[in-house]
């Protein structure tokens, strides 16, 4: 079993920040159905699960209309947007202010709270991209920065690059049965006090067919997403990021913040690989 201790919350630190984030929230990658992203993503926020994550990229550029229908039935405050923006539009630091403007114009808002570019460019340094990062919070258009996709090596490197900000976040592949991060990025970001948003938590459907995890979920009378999401949000600094379109799965994937897994099965949890 790792040696990880558990972190069970429904709220946990966002980097060294004063805020507090809810433990899951909800990806805008991949939406098929947009009419139903938006019903479960108001749901969502109606159960305190306000994080949304959204990208220039995904959908080319649909998810940012997506947001758009969504914060023209909440208040603004009530959501907590995590922006996952191409490192292309941070190759002109001047220029990105302007193009990261008419995205938030796209979405209806006025600012993000944590812009994280998608990984880094051959053709694009690193300091660039920081510079156009803080330039862009420096404006009031991100609250936050945070990084996804990114080596530890080159975690490091921008963290001594940033002149007037921090990372609160960076977002990583994190599963039940994908727990590489548990070798190095989780006891970095323990130490340095950055949270973690841990994507493809379910492994696209493949964990809702895994026999450990259907047996699991029997015994607590839960569904496999629910023991696969448990797992991941009790390591300390994590939060899990899924998606769904659906009312009734966002319902059912809030219940995970108040499973908790005994050792025993988290032992037997620990021992699969994917």
């Amino acid at each position: 079993m790792s040696s990880i201790a558990l972190n069970y919350a429904n709220k946990k630190p966002l980097g060294k920040t004063n805020e507090s984030i809810a433990v899951l929230g909800f990806g805008t990658h991949n939406i098929k159905d947009f009419t139903s992203a938006e019903k479960a993503l108001i749901k969502a926020i109606e159960l305190g699960l306000n994080v949304i994550e959204v990208s220039d990229s995904y959908a080319l550029g649909l998810s940012m209309d997506l947001i758009k229908k969504v914060l023209a039935k909440v208040k603004r405050d009530e959501v907590f947007i995590v922006f996952r923006i191409s490192p292309i539009i941070l190759s002109d630091p001047i220029n990105a202010i302007t193009k990261f403007e008419q995205m938030l114009k796209r979405m209806s808002t006025s600012f993000v709270d944590v812009i994280m570019p998608a990984g880094s460019a051959d053709l694009i340094p690193l300091n660039i991209e920081v510079k156009a990062l803080e330039n862009i919070a420096s404006k009031g258009l991100a609250r936050y920065i945070g990084l996804s996709g990114f080596t530890i090596k080159q975690i490091n490197d921008i963290l001594h690059m940033l002149q007037k900000y921090d990372i609160v976040m960076i977002q990583s592949r994190y599963s039940v049965l994908n727990r590489k991060i548990e070798k190095d990025l989780i006891p970095f970001a323990i130490k340095t006090g950055i949270t973690i948003q841990a994507c493809t938590t379910l492994e696209k459907g493949v964990v809702l067919r895994n026999p450990a995890i259907l047996q699991i979920a029997s015994k607590y009378n839960s569904t496999p997403a629910q023991v696969a999401l448990s797992f991941v949000i009790a390591k300390p600094n994590v939060i899990a990021l899924t998606k769904s379109e659906k009312v009734e799965h966002i319902v059912e994937n809030s219940k995970a913040i108040d499973l908790r897994l005994s050792k025993e099965d988290l032992d037997k949890l620990n021992m699969l690989q994917s």
